[in-house]
């Protein structure tokens, strides 16, 4: 009840304690008189009741007001950052799927580094066995070219050698055959073994070995393929 239905409902009595007091007598009158104002005293202390309670209840209004509003105001709140939670794992869904797609990638890195480990690897041990190799051929060859300029010396003294022989073959045969002296016996002259023949055994009893060839083809000193 409001103030205003109070204070016409308070002089909707008054009227009505004055029509019957314009009717009862004198006596009467004054009892009505203060039963009138005790009612009008109960009436304004019910007012203040009223009011009071009247104010109270706006002020529970005012803060059931204020709380609804501090609740639509985290509902605000909590609706923008429901889509804030929503972009996030949005977000968050992303770079999971990027950190996976990443991880797939490292992975097949790893797995190409270690083939081309594997690959190097192998390719040192053949460069270090060919190497090994090449020193091989590389030793054979002065071992071979030793060889070929010994057998070069060899063969020039030979050589020399030979032509001082033929030298010494060809004076004895331009040389003038000694007169032999007369005798009464005339006997056959013993032959006596001359230096033409001499040499010539010694020639022939000479072998001369199998020259070495200046020049080595690839078969001969195992040339890589």
């Amino acid at each position: 009840m409001t103030k205003g239905n109070l204070n016409d409902l308070i002089r909707k009595e008054a009227n009505k304690e004055v029509e019957s007091q314009s009717s009862a007598s004198p006596k009467r009158s004054k009892e009505t008189n203060a039963s009138l104002q005790a009612k009008i005293n109960d009436l304004t202390a019910e007012l203040e009741k009223t009011e009071k309670n009247g104010q109270t209840l706006q002020e529970k209004v005012i803060s059931l007001e204020k709380e609804l509003k501090e609740h639509r105001e985290l509902s605000v709140s909590l609706q923008q950052l429901q889509q804030q939670t929503e972009q996030l794992e949005s977000v968050l869904s992303e770079k999971t799927t990027l950190v996976a797609k990443l991880s797939s990638q490292l992975s097949q890195s790893q797995t190409e580094l270690t083939e081309k480990k594997q690959l190097i690897e192998k390719l040192s041990s053949q460069l270090s066995q060919s190497q090994t190799e090449l020193t091989e051929k590389k030793q054979l060859i002065e071992k071979l070219s030793s060889q070929l300029s010994q057998s070069q010396t060899e063969l020039t003294e030979k050589k020399q050698l030979i032509e001082k022989l033929y030298n010494q073959i060809k004076t004895l045969e331009n040389s003038p055959t000694p007169t032999p002296e007369p005798s009464s016996i005339t006997k056959p002259a013993p032959k006596k073994p001359s230096l033409y023949n001499f040499e010539m055994a010694t020639l022939v009893r000479y072998i001369a070995p199998t020259p070495t060839p200046t020049e080595l083809t690839d078969s001969d000193i195992g040339w890589f393929d």
